[in-house]
């Protein structure tokens, strides 16, 4: 048998502490009540009754057991393979009461700052870096770039006030995307969050992103030829991409659109500064400009972007940020302009299927998942005024939405 490793040595201890968090709330109540088995129902039931009589060596052994089987229903249902389109979310997002469980998990102080936090990042890097992604080499060298302090300095806009969401951790980074750290990681972790999508298949990290933004890029073109065409304004001529972050998706959609004038915009001025170096002497970097600013106030003019992207962005943000994002994305497109999100799917069988450490390790470093995977997004979208709302599923992990302002 094979050494076990500091990963299974991590998940062991995860999984321990689930269980053990299990044990100590009052979650098992509600999962037993989904156990089909009768005669557990009944012992339940029997062993309620020799508490109340003051038989605890009794009730002890019986809860025991139907502990046991609480544990094993909560992995089963955690691993179950739905049907496509069965579910409209995950099981550990929400009010559901295995989401619970992964919640108080989480909400254990000592569980996640000493096994999930260094468990998610190690579990990132060591993967990234087997499929062939130099994450801590990149992260030195832009560290170490001289430009990149100057280009931080320039786009940095001092009057800003960051929303309270944005300054809470995330992504396994105490200061969230206000620092350094994961501003140099990004762009690697954005490459082997493309390399997930496709994890049977064998090509690099550069020929996964590209998959992933021409599915994007390719919606968001269909979407205007269909609802753009009669008015000769199927081409945008200017686009917005909110929540840009290192510019990866600014510059896939800049590619796809040339005749276009593209603004990446973002609330941390670490990440656009990684952008604007990273960009310089770029393709088409003439075209790009880098904005620190708030996609829910953009400061900019009624009617003057054709379309407003937002790549990954919702499922960081709480439900009243994403429905400020949509109304001032609203605002600032012309009439016909196009609203387009991606993010992860809520009813794609892979999301819904991870298995219990990796979903546990997502939730522990997305704190608003609960909202993002339960919020309608079109619904929100015609809420804000806009009409053409559908979804694609353009890969098997993420889905894109678009709609048109009237």
């Amino acid at each position: 048998m094979p050494p076990k490793t500091r990963e299974d040595e991590d998940e062991r201890i995860l999984r321990a502490a689930l269980r053990r968090e299990m044990l100590r709330t009052e979650i098992p109540r509600g999962l037993l009540r989904t156990v089909r088995d009768a005669e557990d129902g009944d012992a339940i039931e029997r062993a309620s009754e020799l508490k109340e009589l003051g038989y605890d060596r009794a009730w002890r052994s019986l809860m025991h057991r139907t502990r046991e089987i609480a544990y094993e229903e909560w992995r089963r249902g955690a691993l179950a393979i739905s049907q496509k389109g069965s579910k409209l979310k995950p099981d550990w997002a929400g009010d559901d009461v295995l989401s619970k469980l992964v919640d108080a998990a989480i909400s254990n102080e000592l569980l996640y700052e000493n096994v999930m936090k260094p468990m998610a990042r190690r579990t990132l890097i060591n993967t990234a870096e087997k499929n062939g992604i130099a994450w801590r080499e990149e992260a030195k060298a832009l560290e170490a770039n001289p430009d990149i302090h100057a280009a931080f300095e320039s786009i940095k806009d001092d009057s800003l006030k960051y929303p309270e969401y944005y300054l809470k951790p995330f992504h396994a980074y105490a200061e969230g995307n206000l620092c350094w750290l994961a501003a140099t990681e990004a762009r690697s972790a954005t490459y082997s969050m493309a390399l997930r999508v496709w994890p049977k298949d064998r090509i690099t990290a550069e020929t996964a992103q590209q998959r992933l933004r021409d599915s994007y890029t390719d919606t968001i073109r269909k979407h205007r030829e269909t609802h753009n065409a009669s008015t000769g304004e199927a081409e945008p001529r200017k686009i917005l991409d909110v929540g840009c972050s290192v510019g990866m998706s600014t510059r896939y959609i800049s590619d796809a659109f040339p005749s276009a004038e593209v603004i990446g915009l973002d609330l941390s001025p670490y990440m656009l500064a990684v952008a604007s170096v990273s960009d310089k002497g770029e393709e088409g970097s003439e075209r790009r400009t880098w904005v620190h600013g708030k996609g829910e106030d953009t400061k900019y003019p009624e009617n003057t972007f054709d379309v407003v992207s937002l790549a990954f962005v919702i499922h960081e943000c709480p439900e009243n940020a994403t429905a400020a994002l949509m109304r001032e994305a609203h605002r600032i497109l012309k009439p016909g302009g196009t609203f387009v999100m991606t993010d992860n799917n809520p009813q794609s069988p892979v999301i819904q299927n991870l298995p219990p450490a990796l979903f546990t390790l997502m939730k522990s470093t997305e704190p608003h998942s609960n909202e993002y995977y339960t919020i309608d997004v079109q619904q929100m979208l015609r809420d804000a005024g806009f009409e053409h709302v559908h979804q694609e599923q353009t890969d098997p992990r993420h889905r894109t939405v678009c709609g048109s302002k009237k």
